[in-house]
């Protein structure tokens, strides 16, 4: 199993060139290409013309270190209330879709909208009909383009308690439902895949053993967001730094027989670190991702 990372911290940090090269020279053999850029100004508010030659630029620089885009991850929230900001949104997506094929991705991952008030799942019905919407807008584009989307499993805040609780697609029953809904409604073949972000599962589904949320997903999982945390905080540390079981998370990736990449999604791991230590440390995360597919077996 190839083990990859993203590009957003480095990215930001270094430039796009310089990014890739620190990942390349830390082992991994693919990327996540962080594309969640500004929606309203930049290359998402330029034609698709633009869009696409933009990303070609990127793709040249990635396929030049000899890496691959395994996936993407577009522009968020995807909802806010606001139909005008919410137009916006759902074009720069759309423009975020087209560029992530252009990078040769296989998979996009796009947040589900979430509603400011769904939580413990008080408006499950109403923050799906939303998604369906959302998400069945943008089929026509992953079918011209021939990329599919990742939904998320998502967390959100207790006002009250004043700590992370249970939302959208926060359990590995309504992903299922989600993505089986939505494949449902594409007419040339499934478009939607889960992508699992373990760290969130420690966040927002503490209720459910992580190998038993994982064969849940089953055959929908098709991408990861792999990062750990500490049961409280949204930390997306390296694995080891937090408490989320690693083995029976590794364990039940070799029970569904999982065929995608271990894609790290830790990109405050090297907050721990002075700036000057950001390519080492980003090797240690290699190291610590090839450690645990070889250990498992994966």
């Amino acid at each position: 199993m190839n083990v990859c990372s993203m590009t957003s911290h480095l990215y930001r940090k270094y430039g796009a060139e310089k990014a890739i090269e620190i990942l390349k020279n830390a082992g991994f053999e693919g990327i996540d290409f962080s594309v969640n850029w500004p929606v309203d100004s930049g290359v998402f508010a330029e034609s698709d013309e633009a869009v696409i030659a933009h990303f070609k630029e990127l793709r040249a620089l990635v396929d030049k270190a000899g890496l691959y885009v395994t996936q993407t991850h577009t522009p968020f929230p995807t909802y806010v209330a606001d139909p005008a900001r919410d137009l916006l949104i759902r074009e720069a997506v759309r423009k975020a879709l087209i560029g992530s094929a252009v990078l040769g991705a296989k998979y996009a991952i796009v947040h589900p909208p979430i509603m400011a008030d769904n939580r413990y799942g008080s408006k499950s019905a109403e923050n799906k009909a939303l998604a369906m919407e959302f998400y069945g807008s943008l089929i026509p584009t992953l079918d011209e383009w021939n990329i599919s989307i990742a939904v998320e499993n998502m967390w959100h805040t207790d006002p009250v308690k004043k700590t992370i609780c249970p939302t959208t697609c926060s359990s590995a029953e309504e992903l299922c439902d989600y993505v089986d809904t939505l494949n449902g409604m594409c007419k040339n073949g499934d478009r939607f895949v889960v992508c699992m972000d373990v760290g969130h599962t420690n966040l927002s589904a503490r209720d459910m053993d992580v190998r038993e949320y994982v064969n849940l997903l089953g055959h929908r999982l098709k991408a990861l967001h792999v990062h750990d945390t500490d049961g409280v905080h949204d930390l997306h540390t390296a694995p080891g730094f937090g408490n989320v079981d690693w083995e029976a998370f590794c364990l039940g990736l070799r029970d569904i027989g999982y065929d995608g990449d271990f894609t790290f999604e830790a990109n405050c791991f090297d907050n721990n670190f002075d700036p000057e230590l950001m390519p080492d440390a980003e090797r240690l995360l290699y190291r610590i991702g090839r450690n645990l597919c070889d250990k498992y077996g994966l």
